[in-house]
């Protein structure tokens, strides 16, 4: 079929006019600039801390207009960190964000709870014979001083009934804690509970035994997302944000573990994926009970903040200090919840 020339110049008007239509749409609608935020794990490069990543991978932080960049936590020192600038946002040790603002007087605060229980714990091979807090006298125990499990160590001995001055501490870090159990260099090490697949699979398939805080120390709230006074006052927006894509990845690693094994592997390639995968499935226990049911994944029991509060208290024998002054209640539910 042939066009007219009236045709042709009707089509040439159709393409021009499409032209300016879309220039225009692409000037009325720009790619929105995403704000960079620094996160610290809790504590090193492990799988419990994997849901950052699937946050990041789903674009669960893009679509909130924030990019997120990754660092390894440093346990209790994190809230120096956050109080410093160096990082904004944090997935600390509930416990040891108390200690840091009630001690170290650092501007830090929890908006939410990522882990309802503390994973506190003393791990060992079975091998050693290290059944109870009593046989830890006359052994060595390695963690990194900084670790809530070296921190709270002293009152968690006069609670079980351990002659802590028998005990004998060495540092390590997070990445040299495997292999310092795993080679015999030492007999213990602080470890959270849901990094037993971790020291399995560093030991060579070898049993691990925990000896967990919270059969002596009740009541202690486990991880949560932490920032400072400061960002929560002038950038609540921005908090509320960061929060809802955190715990969207969290719930979501905790329906997928195996698959958010391998996505923590692609930004930490160190990192083995099933193994990753397995201390995820370990954490469901810590991040979903009957009230996480009611109220939403990270949610803050006020009852569980005001044992933990005293917790510290009693084990650092602070000078006076309100619970409330522990957290913001703006981005989360927050209740008390009888499980």
């Amino acid at each position: 079929m042939r066009l007219s020339s009236r045709g042709i110049a009707l089509l040439a008007l159709i393409v021009v006019l499409a032209g300016v239509l879309t220039a225009a749409t692409a000037t009325a609608t720009p790619s929105r600039q995403l704000e960079t935020v620094r996160y610290a794990t809790s504590f090193g490069s492990f799988g419990r801390d994997g849901f950052v990543y699937v946050a990041i991978e789903k674009g669960y932080f893009r679509d909130v207009g924030l990019d997120v960049e990754v660092v390894p936590g440093l346990g209790t020192d994190n809230a120096r960190l956050l109080a410093s600038g160096q990082i904004d946002y944090a997935g600390s040790e509930i416990t040891g964000t108390m200690v840091g603002r009630v001690l170290g007087g650092f501007p830090v605060k929890f908006v939410a709870v990522t882990s309802q229980a503390t994973q506190a714990a003393i791990a060992s091979l079975v091998e050693e014979g290290i059944a109870s807090p009593k046989s830890l006298e006359g052994k060595t125990l390695a963690d990194l001083p900084a670790s809530i499990v070296i921190r709270l160590f002293p009152y968690y001995a006069k609670k079980a009934g351990i002659d802590r001055s028998r005990v004998e501490i060495v540092p390590g870090t997070p990445q040299t804690l495997p292999s310092l159990l795993a080679t015999g260099r030492v007999d213990a090490i602080g470890q959270f509970t849901v990094g037993v697949p971790t020291l399995q699979r560093a030991a060579g398939g070898r049993k691990v035994r925990t000896l967990k805080y919270s059969q002596y120390l009740k009541g202690l709230l486990g991880n949560g997302v932490v920032t400072t006074d400061s960002r929560i006052q002038n950038n609540p927006e921005q908090v509320r944000r960061f929060t809802r894509a955190l715990l969207r990845g969290l719930r979501y690693a905790m329906q997928n573990p195996g698959e958010s094994g391998h996505i923590m592997q692609k930004h930490v390639p160190i990192v083995d994926p099933v193994t990753a995968g397995n201390e995820l499935r370990i954490l469901k226990y810590f991040v979903q009970n009957t009230c996480t049911r009611t109220h939403g994944v990270g949610y803050i029991d006020v009852q569980k903040v005001k044992s933990t509060a005293s917790i510290v208290r009693n084990a650092f024998a602070t000078k006076p200090f309100t619970y409330t002054d522990l957290y913001s209640p703006a981005f989360v539910k927050t209740t008390t919840c009888k499980s």
